[in-house]
């Protein structure tokens, strides 16, 4: 019988994901800039200052992992104890997690190759054109899509739609105004290459994901303590270090 139970637990730990270990969840980071970056096992940024300070006051000790994007997104539906950061929440996408947040917002609007003619003032504009770069079930693809887009051209990474925008493969790309400008330099394309348009598709913020399996009762703790991080200007002042 002890043999038995011994190796029941080998078999245990060999299923569990093995960033739970050490801390109470799986916490992932997705690379997003200026929100997240990462280098060699390091993450930092606006989202994990944010996410830091909400551990340190919930008592939480679980290390931050960078994640590729579908990998994390896969797995914090699929596996137990999942935290997916940062992730915008959108209808589509309601009753697959449970939410903290918003950790950060912005506006999204459509941004083409400079000098490119072309007049991108309302959806139809944009509707009307060849191709729309998305990452693949990314934000941009789920919100475009189901806001009637079929012009979507779908690649792996927000960088390789700007890749696609420079060599004018791509007609568009939709993103965040303030993130923008650190996507395209993480993709090592230089800003000035690109224009915004006038056309705004909405206004759009990043989460905390949290898998189905997690109790109410976690996340409640978890929003109460980014709640008060944003009454007693701690936020506040993670943004304005992060945006100036």
């Amino acid at each position: 019988m002890i043999v038995l139970g011994i190796c029941l637990m080998v078999l245990l730990t060999l299923f569990l994901p093995t960033a739970v270990f050490g801390g109470e969840f799986a916490m992932q980071a997705i690379v997003y800039p200026p929100l997240v970056y990462a280098d060699q096992g390091r993450v930092w940024g606006v989202a994990p200052e944010v996410v830091l300070e909400i551990q340190r006051i919930v008592g939480d000790s679980s290390p931050l992992q960078e994640t590729p994007w579908l990998r994390g997104y896969e797995q914090t539906q699929k596996l137990p104890r999942q935290a997916l950061f940062a992730i915008v929440r959108i209808p589509e996408r309601e009753r697959l997690f449970k939410w903290v947040g918003p950790i950060f917002g912005e506006g999204d609007y459509f941004f083409k190759h400079r000098g490119a003619p072309l007049r991108i003032e309302n959806l139809d504009d944009a509707r009307a054109v060849l191709r729309i770069g998305v990452r693949k079930d990314g934000y941009t693809h789920q919100a475009l899509a189901a806001a009637g887009f079929t012009n979507l051209d779908i690649g792996p990474s927000y960088e390789s739609s700007f890749r696609k925008l420079a060599e004018d493969r791509v007609d568009l790309v939709l993103m965040g105004e303030r993130t923008y400008y650190y996507m395209v330099r993480q993709a090592g394309l230089n800003p000035a290459d690109f224009e915004r348009t006038d056309c705004k598709f909405g206004d759009s913020a990043a989460w905390l994901a949290f898998s189905l399996d997690v109790p109410d009762e976690v996340i409640r703790r978890w929003q109460n303590a980014l709640d008060s991080l944003k009454q007693n200007g701690v936020y506040k002042d993670i943004m304005d270090r992060n945006f100036r």
